[in-house]
C-alpha cells in the first residue's frame, strides 16, 4: 500500500509540473517490458577486461522475482562489484527529434529492488544513487592503461551526484527493514533534464547505477515512462 500511495503521489506530481507547459509538449513515451527488450541495451564499465563472468555480469529480459508476480517480466541487471567501481545501466536511443535542439525530458521508473535504506556494506552502502540521462552519442567504452572498460562519459552518481549526463533520481533503498524484492517508483519530476539532440535529431536515455559496494547488486526494471518536451 505504501508504494502503492507513493505511485500515485508521485504520478501527481508530475501532471502537475507538467501543466503548465503542456502546449509545449512534444512526446510520451511508455516501456512495458512484457515480451522484448524494447530496443534498451545493457552496458557494464568500470570493470577489467575478459572479466564477465567472475563479475557475475547478467541481464536480459526475465520473470520478477518473488515475492512478486512471477507471471510478469522484466529488465534485470545484475552483477558483483569486485572493483569497488562498477557502473550498470542501459540506454535506448530516441530518435525524429529536431536537430541540435534541446529539450527537457522527465523519466518515471517503476523498479524491483531488495535493497534496505540507509544500509551499510563492504567498500559502500548497497543503497546506491539511481540515476537518469542521456547523451547524444551511442555510450560506450573504452580500455584504459590498466586493461578496465571505461566508460567514455563522465558520471558521479558513485558520490550521489547529478552532472550534465546523468541526474540522482532516488535511491534503490525501499525500507530501512527491507530483506525481500518490493516495487518502489524513482524519477526527476520536479527537475527535468536537459538533453540535447545530435545532427540526426537523436540522443540517448540512460538508466542505471554506479556502485561502490563490494557485493551483489541485482535490481528489476519494470516500466520505464518518458516525457520529452520543448524547452522554450
Amino acid at each position: 500500500m505504501r508504494n502503492l500511495l507513493t505511485a500515485v503521489a508521485f504520478s501527481l506530481l508530475l501532471s502537475g509540473c507538467m501543466k503548465n507547459d503542456k502546449s509545449d509538449f512534444s512526446r510520451e513515451i511508455r516501456y512495458f517490458f512484457h515480451d522484448d527488450m524494447q530496443e534498451w541495451k545493457v552496458m557494464y564499465s568500470d570493470y577489467p577486461v575478459g572479466e564477465e563472468s567472475f563479475y557475475e555480469l547478467e541481464s536480459g529480459l526475465t520473470r520478477l522475482p518473488l515475492p512478486l508476480d512471477t507471471t510478469l517480466n522484466a529488465v534485470k541487471i545484475s552483477g558483483n562489484n569486485h572493483s569497488d567501481d562498477l557502473f550498470s545501466y542501459m540506454y535506448v536511443p530516441i530518435t525524429s527529434l529536431a536537430p541540435n535542439t534541446t529539450y527537457k525530458v522527465t523519466f518515471l521508473l517503476h523498479l524491483a529492488s531488495n535493497v534496505a535504506t540507509g544500509s551499510v556494506g563492504a567498500g559502500g552502502s548497497p543503497d546506491l544513487a539511481v540515476g537518469v540521462g542521456g547523451l547524444d552519442t551511442v555510450p560506450s567504452n573504452y580500455i584504459d592503461g590498466e586493461n578496465y572498460y571505461r566508460p567514455r562519459f563522465n558520471v558521479e552518481l558513485q558520490s550521489g551526484l547529478s552532472n550534465e549526463i546523468m541526474q540522482v533520481a532516488g535511491n534503490l533503498g525501499v525500507t530501512d527493514t527491507t530483506t525481500f524484492y518490493a516495487p518502489i517508483t524513482r524519477g526527476n519530476p520536479e527537475n527535468p533534464m536537459e538533453l540535447t539532440t545530435n545532427g540526426n535529431g537523436t540522443f540517448y536515455l540512460l538508466v542505471g547505477w554506479d556502485s561502490g559496494f563490494e557485493g551483489i547488486t541485482t535490481i528489476y526494471i519494470k516500466t520505464v515512462i518518458v516525457w520529452i518536451e520543448h524547452n522554450n
